[in-house]
């Protein structure tokens, strides 16, 4: 399950923060009608990450202890090949969870100002910010070719002049895509 929140940019944080399950089932359920003003808009895309750090560490823990009582009761038992499958195991399980807590923190949002549209994007260390005029800005919806042509995988560009960058790549799906190009559509093109 993947999060897209829209808030009024002029908003400070704590209203944000109590408005953004409000907003979010505002723009899933009724599309186009949407809860901010036309002064500015932001959209962000974030995985949902249900399982904080420490919660994480905890299941680590509980998964550590099960499967080392498990393989030292095979080694009691003669089966000694079992112990250094069950440290892999404990090594893959650790490895997974330190991506996730190393990406738990990724996103990409769109903030759409009076002039400008500015894409940023985060991806464990790394930042990218993509800024378009406004008035020029486009926002489109298409299959995206892999190595062996089209994939059947669809993306959401915003570009202008040439430059184009895709959105949500990781965090949204084709309904919530072509929900979120119409979104964008009106609010790029209400210029006051």
């Amino acid at each position: 399950m993947y999060i897209v929140v829209f808030f009024d940019v002029r908003q400070n944080d704590a209203r944000q923060k109590a408005v953004k399950g409000l907003v979010f089932k505002v723009f899933l359920t009724e599309g186009p009608q949407m809860a901010v003003s036309d002064l500015g808009c932001k959209v962000i895309v974030r995985s949902n990450n249900s399982l904080s750090p420490e919660l994480s560490v905890r299941l680590l823990t509980v998964l550590v202890v099960v499967v080392s009582v498990i393989a030292l009761a095979f080694t009691h038992m003669g089966a000694w090949l079992v112990l250094p499958f069950a440290g892999l195991e404990i090594l893959a399980f650790a490895s997974a969870f330190y991506y996730i807590y190393l990406h738990s923190g990724d996103f990409e949002s769109v903030l759409i100002e009076v002039d400008n549209v500015v894409v940023e994007k985060r991806n464990y260390k790394v930042s990218t910010t993509i800024v378009f005029q406004r008035y020029w800005a486009q926002v489109t919806v298409r299959e995206i070719a892999g190595k062996k042509g089209a994939n059947g995988k669809r993306g959401l560009f915003i570009g202008s002049h040439g430059k184009e960058v895709e959105f949500g790549r990781n965090f949204i799906n084709d309904g919530q895509r072509d929900l979120l190009a119409r979104n964008l559509r009106e609010k790029i093109k209400v210029i006051h």
